[in-house]
């Protein structure tokens, strides 16, 4: 069974509010398969996000 990993990451988002459609895709992009996350800062378009997932 593979490890739960928590990171904090970045990504740039099109548009605010982001749909979470979005920010699932661009967290799996990141090499994640997400068990929750949340945006913890937002500094003009680029969104902070705390991860906790699997790695893929």
């Amino acid at each position: 069974m593979n490890k739960i990993i928590s990171k904090i990451i970045t990504i740039k988002a099109d548009c605010l509010p982001p749909k979470v459609s979005f920010i699932e895709n661009a967290i799996k992009d990141k090499g994640f398969n997400p068990i929750r996350w949340a945006i913890v800062e937002v500094d003009k378009n680029i969104l902070t996000i705390s991860v906790s997932g699997y790695e893929i």
